[in-house]
């Protein structure tokens, strides 16, 4: 199967709509409303086929330090390399905003992922990773 994905950032006039089906497709439990604030409050990387939103990636900033808070791959689309090309796309969007730390805290499973995917280094002890 050939992969046409595309990686863009999310505008902030992304329809709120479509986030929400995005999200009732794969980590249900956000509402409309809540959908709207991510859009309107976030930094978010969309992986695309065609016009369908197959993944994404958020971070919150403070125009110094961010959080990654989510990084979502529809499941039919997983184990391809999109949810790796959404962390770097994001990592490099926020890097190029000169945000000087990028932190994410997440599963002790998911570690190798997010070094592997966007250089971050583990602090021992816990499962934060910082961007170097």
């Amino acid at each position: 199967m050939k992969n046409d994905i595309i990686y863009k950032k999310i505008s902030k006039n992304f329809p709120a709509a479509k986030l929400k089906v995005f999200y009732d497709q794969t980590t249900p439990g956000k509402t409309s409303r809540q959908c709207q604030n991510i859009i309107k409050y976030s930094t978010i990387m969309g992986a695309f086929d065609k016009n369908k939103l197959v993944g994404i990636g958020r971070a919150l900033d403070d125009t110094i330090y961010a959080f990654i808070t989510d990084v979502i791959v529809h499941h039919g689309y997983q184990k391809r390399g999109i949810g790796s090309k959404i962390v770097k796309s994001l990592c490099n969007n926020l890097i190029k905003r000169n945000i000087k730390v990028i932190h994410c805290s997440t599963d002790k499973n998911l570690i190798k992922f997010y070094k592997s995917a966007a250089d971050f280094k583990y602090e021992s002890g816990d499962v934060t990773l910082f961007l170097k």
